[in-house]
């Protein structure tokens, strides 16, 4: 982080339980205003976890969560509301409305609240479509009769919909072939430079995040064990950064594999 960054997101030595499963043990991650940072971490190591808890979806059973300075713990249910207005946010399998048409997807929270005229709220979704690289007659169809990049798109638009200063972006390019995905990715770093948005985004596309993300850190055994700019990865002398990467089947990084029923 520079000395011009001023941290947007401080998350100090957050623990987060369920039951007797402890998913985060004491992590610690600054992410500067305006930063774009890829959080990468073995399968079931609590990226979404991480991100559920900085909006608040999951309250923290130990350590703090600060947004500009704010601990979301301690905010009230009406001040918890105006933090989330600042947050956009794509889901792993994008979470589309299967019975609302893309356009209502889009500018659900507009509709739904009475915030705008539904021409008006159909008129706004479209400019975010044509953002996305969609066009206009997209508005009108189903979820179901779009592709996977597609429905990655609106998602991408409905997260974008309120202009958000803070984006939380789980694994965008999940199931996404690779020309899709650095669509995808582009789009987002573009949207990210448009509007001076914090992006942080789960990943487990390692080629696309050397190619897509200035910054990464890494998640292993509830903790955040290493960050640093990409450029930095093959010289951090890091076990496990080097054995998640580069996809090596040996290394410090135990798989946990299910037995077959007899």
């Amino acid at each position: 982080m520079t000395q011009t960054q001023s941290t947007k997101i401080s998350v100090r030595n957050v623990v987060k339980r369920f039951g007797d499963t402890t998913v985060l043990d004491g992590l610690s991650l600054d992410i500067p205003a305006g930063g774009h940072l890829a959080l990468i971490g073995n399968a079931a190591s609590g990226k979404t976890v991480l991100l559920k808890c900085i909006v608040g979806l999951y309250p923290v059973d130990g350590g703090s969560i600060e947004v500009d300075g704010a601990d979301i713990s301690s905010l009230d249910a009406s001040a918890h509301e105006q933090l989330l207005d600042r947050f956009g946010v794509v889901f792993q399998r994008s979470a589309l409305f299967d019975s609302l048409p893309v356009w209502q997807n889009i500018a659900f929270k507009r509709v739904t609240i009475g915030k705008a005229r539904r021409k008006d709220a159909r008129e706004a979704a479209i400019l975010k479509l044509r953002q996305v690289g969609m066009k206009p007659e997209t508005a009108d169809l189903f979820p179901a009769s779009l592709s996977g990049g597609m429905q990655k798109r609106v998602a991408l638009a409905r997260a974008i919909m309120e202009q958000p200063d803070i984006l939380l972006l789980d694994d965008p390019t999940a199931g996404l072939d690779p020309i899709l995905t650095r669509v995808i990715n582009e789009l987002i770093a573009g949207l990210a430079e448009e509007t001076g948005a914090t992006v942080l985004s789960v990943t487990s596309d390692m080629e696309a995040m050397r190619r897509d993300y200035p910054a990464v850190a890494m998640l292993h055994d509830g903790r955040i064990i290493w960050q640093g700019a990409t450029d930095d990865i093959d010289q951090a002398n890091n076990a496990y950064l080097d054995q998640l990467v580069n996809g090596r089947p040996d290394g410090p990084i135990k798989m946990r594999l299910r037995r077959r029923a007899a």
